[in-house]
């Protein structure tokens, strides 16, 4: 419902629609208040954070968007928890296969080993074929060999 006639749109609403919530000077505040919950040693998980606050963590990206101090505190907190999962998997603190799968889905981590091929590069494929046929003979003698 808008305002009556004649009088000042209500602080917030200047521009129209209800007032935001989330104004700079609260985005601030958080920032602050996420630094201070990192140094907590009951602290695990940096989305828990947005959680105990009462937004969904999905804010934290937002207001990382919107603001510069919260986008670096945000930051941070990614970094303090790859080394606080790192820290704590190689000191047995952290269940191993949490620790692996958390590093996999939020530092892209991977235990896949790589397979470098060199070949011709002006014909790759003849490098991929020569791997392929070189493995299939070897099938095909054993069965022939039965």
């Amino acid at each position: 419902m808008p305002a009556p006639k004649g009088h000042a749109p209500y602080s917030g609403c200047e521009t129209g629609g209800r007032p935001k919530k989330y104004t700079p000077k609260f985005i601030e505040a958080e920032a602050k208040a996420f630094l201070e919950w990192m140094q907590d040693k009951n602290s695990l998980w940096y989305e828990d954070f947005a959680a105990q606050r009462g937004y969904s963590p999905q804010r934290l990206t937002e207001f990382s968007e919107m603001n510069e101090k919260f986008s670096e505190v945000y930051a941070r907190s990614q970094a303090w928890q790859k080394s606080l999962l790192i820290r704590g998997g190689l000191l047995n603190k952290f269940n191993s296969s949490i620790t692996k799968l958390v590093l996999a889905n939020t530092c892209g981590w991977t235990d896949k080993a790589e397979t470098k091929l060199s070949g011709d590069a002006l014909n790759p494929l003849l490098c991929v074929l020569n791997i392929v046929d070189g493995g299939t003979k070897e099938l095909i003698n054993e069965n022939n060999a039965e």
